[in-house]
């Protein structure tokens, strides 16, 4: 299945660079990128033109953002911590494109560039402190600013993939 994220609604234009408040909490990514150890599972697979497979531990240091919100399937607030899609999309070198989200159950969300290069759209590996088990739709969720006006539930609800393992350009 496939979800297309507003296909009717109207690309946002402006600055590829996040507004104010686009506050990284573990630095900006001046330090090494780990390798990974034998053995360490990958747990997500970045597309794109420069292909990688990532482990969790990886993804923990690079520069992650964090805020509360809402989930609106579990209709439970938490703190997330995660890696931005813009981030990634950097990382694997197709920033500026919609990114395609796959899920470990075959799902598909479509994430438009103006959404995630504008505003701190996430990969969240962490909801209050804590890993994110899969009863509560981790270990990698898709987490939205929690803004109404900009992210309203009833046309973002359904862009909040969980169990993702995948992201590359759409």
């Amino acid at each position: 299945m496939t979800v297309t994220l507003n296909a009717a609604l109207p690309a946002q234009a402006g600055p590829t660079t996040p507004p104010t408040g686009f506050v990284y909490v573990n630095g900006n990514g001046a330090r090494p990128f780990p390798a990974a150890t034998p053995g360490e599972p990958v747990v997500l697979t970045l597309g794109g033109r420069r292909p990688q497979r990532l482990t969790l531990r990886q993804l923990r240091a690079l520069p992650a953002v964090r805020y509360t919100s809402t989930h609106p399937q579990l209709k439970e607030t938490f703190e997330y911590q995660g890696v931005t899609l813009r981030d990634l999309a950097r990382r694997g070198q197709f920033d500026g494109q919609d990114i395609r989200l796959t899920s470990d159950d075959g799902f598909v969300a479509i994430i438009r560039a103006a959404d995630y290069q504008q505003h701190p759209v996430m990969l969240a590996y962490q909801a209050d402190g804590r890993p994110i088990p899969a009863l509560k739709k981790g270990p990698l969720t898709t987490v939205f600013p929690p803004d109404p006006t900009r992210f309203p539930v009833r046309n973002y609800g359904s862009q909040w993939a969980w169990y993702v393992t995948g992201v590359s350009p759409r």
